[in-house]
């Protein structure tokens, strides 16, 4: 088996497990709407606000790791990172209650989302960059923006049928 045939990936098995999840999950959205209580007294706050802030700061050092050893990973590191920001902007946003709407909404506006931004803007100039260093190996470029694309099944071999 080649290196070539190993990156063809079935489209069709993911599409459909992609679909299924999004229709699953959007019913879930629909029971805990209905659901949820409005207030809830909630048991490791502390645990999950800490625990979304490291992995904040771990994406954001996996970020600036990739950018000083020029990885491509820095695609990946940047998008989870602005990811996360976007999030902990949602959550501070709307889970805060009396004077504390103000400072989150401020936090929110002034450095969580522009930050989100800004490495969604590395994430985009880090492909772009990619791309013009592939275009001097065409093989190269065609394995990596092509080959990796999910492709439809080749059709299978249908068997003989016994001769009467």
């Amino acid at each position: 088996m080649n290196r070539l045939s190993r990156l063809r990936l079935p489209r069709d098995p993911l599409l459909g497990a992609l679909i299924t999840v999004a229709l699953l999950e959007t019913a879930w959205i629909v029971f805990i709407a209905i659901r949820l209580p409005r207030h809830y007294i909630a048991n490791h706050w502390d645990l999950a606000w800490v625990g979304l802030d490291v992995a904040q700061v771990l994406m954001v050092l996996l970020a600036a790791w990739a950018a000083w050893r020029r990885r491509a990973l820095l695609i990946i590191f940047a998008t989870s990172a602005a990811t996360l920001m976007v999030l902990d902007a949602w959550f501070d946003v709307t889970t805060a209650r009396g004077g504390d709407f103000d400072e989150s909404l401020v936090l929110a506006l002034v450095f969580e989302i522009p930050f989100a931004i800004g490495l969604l803007w590395v994430t985009r100039r880090t492909v772009k960059q990619l791309e013009r260093s592939m275009l001097s190996d065409p093989e190269l470029l065609h394995v990596a923006f092509h080959k990796i694309a999910f492709l439809p099944r080749p059709p299978r071999d249908e068997p003989e049928q016994p001769q009467l």
